[in-house]
């Protein structure tokens, strides 16, 4: 298999060798889309997932059949380079495949989440065996599985039913946060080494209150832990954030009695959130007003701040929120499928690929103060790589110095196809300052 540049005449005719800010950026895999493919599986079940390394290169996870359309799958990570050619020292000419399958007959493995460690090691983590179980590898800079690592480079662990890898974060002290859906949702925290870690909740598993269904979390400067996801009600859906303290017991003078409950439309959820310096939290997913269900991933991008105490922050947006309309309510390939990226200036760059009524990207970048940034695109908001690529997903938004980027996958007859590209931003058209 061999690596492939593609020209988009939708996405990149205005690309030239003097291409202005905004404008597909010659630098990076001449104007156009870097690719690497692999044998495509049965089932793609996961959105991948994508993480930028400290050169600026791009590591994208992902999953690979054994053999085209089979069962038998493996995690699969793409590396390139930050021009956008592939990296020919990483894994196999490219691609790491990751076999959690011991020998064993048609053994499913989907990567659904990647994080960059120190020493330009990679953590990539999904679900793995007939029973949906959670797997984590680690990967050294050449894509090579670390020895060192758990059992022989992977850990496996069961939670406990059908286990669904929603988020995975690493701290400072390279220690993994795995948020699991199973039959009882919960927040695991393995070791720099690759155990459960002994002393978070109990055996390195903490089951998480059931008064919402978390889809996201993140971690504030306090190490406390906030989740975000949907409380559901009889005819509203609300956006929840519940913060609970380093321990895992529930922050009572957060919200109400450690519950912050949004109503930005009829149904909503929240996905991703973000602490920012000042203590304040952004939280990001999509909401829609049908009043009768139109499934999981159905809405518009979605924002609302709160303050430190959990209170909705009206001086962001429009009394507290900030809906993305492309045109009224869309569907998601995925659930969640709300991909961000907070530039060190405030401003925030939401992605998420649809699948009706087109198939496309769709980007938008807000101010600080929630408006949308006209600097960006009018109204703030793009469409790109629109109807020209079957089964196209998203892996995440990255900002690297004088580019925004994108990255995710695709199909193309029997193989799956990872891909990236890259815009310019040399005068800080689409943000000033690093995430």
């Amino acid at each position: 298999m061999k690596a492939a540049c593609l020209f988009t005449a939708a996405l990149f005719a205005t690309a030239a060798v003097h291409a202005a800010d905004g404008d597909p950026d010659p630098g990076f895999a001449f104007g156009g889309i870097a690719t690497r493919a692999v044998t495509t599986p049965l089932y793609q079940l996961y959105e991948p997932g994508a993480a930028l390394g400290d050169d600026g290169s791009i590591v994208t996870a992902g999953v690979a059949g054994v053999s085209a359309y089979s069962t038998a799958t493996r995690f699969a990570v793409a590396r390139f380079l930050p021009d956008g050619g592939v990296d020919t020292t990483f894994g196999s000419v490219g691609v790491s495949e990751i076999d959690f399958s011991n020998g064993a007959a048609d053994y499913p493995a989907y990567a659904r989440s990647v994080a960059r460690l120190d020493g330009g090691q990679w953590l990539v983590a999904g679900r793995v065996g007939p029973s949906f179980d959670v797997g984590l590898a680690r990967l050294l800079p050449n894509g090579q599985l670390d020895g060192a690592y758990g059992n022989q480079g992977r850990a496996q662990v069961d939670v406990g039913g059908q286990d669904i890898l929603l988020d995975l974060q690493v701290d400072a002290q390279q220690r993994a946060w795995l948020l699991v859906d199973s039959n009882s949702d919960v927040l695991m925290r393995f070791t720099a080494q690759g155990q459960l870690d002994a002393s978070f909740g109990v055996g390195g598993k903490l089951v998480l209150p059931n008064d919402l269904v978390p889809l996201g979390f993140t971690r504030d400067a306090q190490d406390r832990i906030l989740l975000g996801g949907i409380q559901f009600g009889t005819t509203r859906y609300r956006m929840a954030v519940r913060r609970l303290r380093a321990d895992g017991s529930t922050d009572t003078s957060f919200g109400n009695q450690g519950l912050s409950l949004l109503e930005p439309d009829l149904r909503a959820n929240a996905q991703q959130l973000r602490v920012l310096a000042d203590g304040r939290i952004l939280v990001v997913g999509n909401s829609h007003h049908a009043t009768n269900w139109q499934g999981s991933s159905q809405g518009r991008l979605t924002v609302a701040r709160l303050l430190p105490d959990g209170q909705l922050d009206t001086g962001y947006g429009a009394s507290g929120f900030r809906v993305v309309d492309f045109g009224g309510d869309e569907r998601g390939i995925a659930y969640p499928d709300t991909r961000i990226a907070l530039g060190a200036d405030g401003k925030l760059t939401l992605a998420r690929a649809v699948i009706e009524p087109v198939v496309a990207i769709r980007l938008a970048r807000l101010l600080p103060s929630g408006q949308p940034d006209a600097t960006f695109a009018p109204e703030g908001k793009r469409t790109v790589l629109q109807n020209g690529y079957n089964g196209l997903t998203l892996s995440n938004v990255l900002l690297s110095p004088q580019r925004l980027l994108i990255a995710g996958t695709y199909n193309q007859g029997n193989q799956r196809v990872f891909y990236a590209t890259a815009w310019r931003d040399g005068d800080r058209i689409f943000r000033d300052g690093l995430d």
